[in-house]
């Protein structure tokens, strides 16, 4: 596939969710047979070329990161009243 090619790909891609309203409720779901990479080519996956391997790595990934940022914001809004109980209870 050269460059004008996935370039036009992945503006079709787009258009075609930009085109479908899935804003209508919550339980939709956009699924998407291609893979950008890093270099901004589109490839389009295969079932037979899925390497499942990777794909739970990036979730992995992906998961750790949020709940990282999720726990680490939940800390740092709980830590005073967390210090506040451990001080009282010490008084005591």
């Amino acid at each position: 596939m050269n460059n004008n090619e996935s370039i036009k790909d992945t503006l079709d891609v787009i258009r075609k969710a930009l085109e479908d309203d899935y804003s209508e409720s919550e339980n939709n779901i956009l699924i998407l047979n291609r893979k950008v990479n890093e270099d901004g080519t589109i490839n389009i996956i295969k079932n037979d070329s899925l390497d499942t391997v990777e794909i739970n790595n990036i979730i992995d990934e992906k998961l750790a990161i949020i709940v990282e940022k999720k726990f680490d914001e939940w800390f740092q809004k709980r830590l005073p009243d967390i210090l506040d109980k451990y001080i009282k209870n010490k008084k005591l």
